[in-house]
């Protein structure tokens, strides 16, 4: 079994002015086991909010036009780290796998 994930970003947010300053990325985590991709393979999305307060003064900023996803991704390094939907998504795929026994079953009549 290889699991592989995925994280790409899936939509950005920014500020409606000039500026255009992301507020806001969405991430796109897709989840595979190569075992059986076409049942084993999950994905969700989750949004970060950056903070903005500093706009275009920092020396770090990077113009809208100028943005790659590894730019944006890196932004976001520590929260993708510390976000549990690769645990979620094997949990769930290990689930589909070996589905847990059933906490109660029908039982033939014993007369």
């Amino acid at each position: 079994m290889a699991l592989t994930h995925t994280q790409t970003v899936d939509d950005l947010v920014i500020l409606n002015n000039a500026d255009k300053v992301v507020s806001e990325v969405t991430v796109k985590t897709v989840s595979v086991d190569d075992d059986d991709a076409a049942n084993l393979t999950i994905e969700s999305r989750e949004n970060y909010h950056l903070d903005t307060t500093l706009g275009i003064s920092t020396s770090t900023f990077v113009a809208y036009d100028s943005l790659t996803q590894d730019t944006v991704l890196g932004w976001i390094t520590s929260e993708l780290g510390s976000s549990n939907v690769k645990i979620n998504h094997e949990s769930w795929i290990s689930s589909v796998k070996n589905p847990p026994a059933p906490t109660q079953v029908s039982q033939a009549l014993p007369w």
